[in-house]
């Protein structure tokens, strides 16, 4: 585990067999909690931080989810099956994709093409281990900890961030994007069906007045530069739209404006050669499906 702050921890889920690509955090209180779970190819890596750090099996009472999406829910099952107390708390409106992960499953499949067999499965979540989240909702952990709910749609409909106000520390999950911690560098998760520009600005405008001390991404890591991170991101998504722009009309758009958001990024390490392409393709594709939707009306 990784100490970012007093009772939060980042433990890596080695994505794709890389350290550093997604991550879970742990908040500590009387009663602890993780937020998001990581794909179910992961769990044996959280779990053995968790014990190393002498984290029981009674000791997890909330997993948050900030999506459904299987990098951040996938593993969830798995987890309810080792910590027997724990509920899951996930957007009430979505949370029929965890009780019959199917169809889902079979969509990001499609969506994900050589990348996807890296995020794994999703197994059903037993209704009665659901905690349905709304918009300002206040969880309390305990030791004068307790986290806020945000609903921060753009990235997905069902997207919430959480908000720890005692030390100013905000869990991002992808409203904000991908951290690369080495460069600072940001680049929007921007996938289809569901990504939306206006309602992702929307969302990140009203984080920032939130004036986080602290900045926490599953993808991955942490910083306290939130100005920047704000900046940066609003620029890259503006960035994606002008680049998309120019590749709509192209019969091999996606690859083209993939390729482009390639050279905004900094170099690639060892490793993510296989990774980091296909998830720029992906969100290549969710910012042309977007401008497709804003055409038809």
């Amino acid at each position: 585990m990784i100490k970012v702050a007093e009772g939060i921890y980042l433990l890596d889920c080695l994505f794709a067999g890389l350290p550093g690509q997604c991550g879970v955090f742990l908040l500590r209180g009387r009663e602890s909690a993780l937020i998001d779970c990581g794909p179910s190819l992961g769990v044996g890596h959280v779990i053995a931080g968790l014990e190393s750090a002498g984290i029981a099996r009674g000791d997890i009472r909330y997993i948050l989810l900030t999506h459904t999406h299987m990098d951040h829910a996938g593993g969830a099952s798995l987890f309810l099956e080792h910590y027997p107390g724990a509920q899951v708390l996930v957007d009430e409106k979505t949370s029929w994709q965890l009780a019959d992960p199917a169809r889902l499953v079979r969509s990001a499949s499609r969506a994900l093409g050589d990348i996807a067999p890296y995020y794994g499965t999703m197994s059903p979540i037993p209704a009665e281990r659901m905690i349905p989240l709304g918009d300002g909702q206040v969880l309390e952990i305990g030791g004068e900890r307790s986290l806020r709910a945000l609903h921060t749609p753009g990235h997905s409909s069902g997207h919430f961030a959480f908000f720890e106000e005692g030390a100013g520390a905000l869990f991002c999950g992808d409203a904000l994007g991908h951290l690369i911690m080495d460069s600072g560098h940001i680049f929007p998760a921007t996938p289809a069906p569901e990504f939306d520009l206006e309602l992702s600005m929307a969302s990140a405008e009203r984080l920032a007045a939130l004036a986080p001390r602290l900045l926490l991404f599953p993808h991955f890591g942490a910083t306290g530069r939130a100005a920047e991170v704000f900046d940066r991101f609003a620029a890259q998504l503006k960035l994606s739209r002008s680049l998309a722009e120019g590749f709509r009309d192209e019969e091999e758009a996606p690859v083209l404006l993939a390729a482009a958001l390639l050279q905004e990024m900094p170099p690639l390490k060892e490793g993510e050669e296989r990774l980091i392409p296909g998830i720029l393709k992906v969100n290549a594709g969710g910012v042309l499906h977007h401008l497709r939707k804003l055409e038809k009306g």
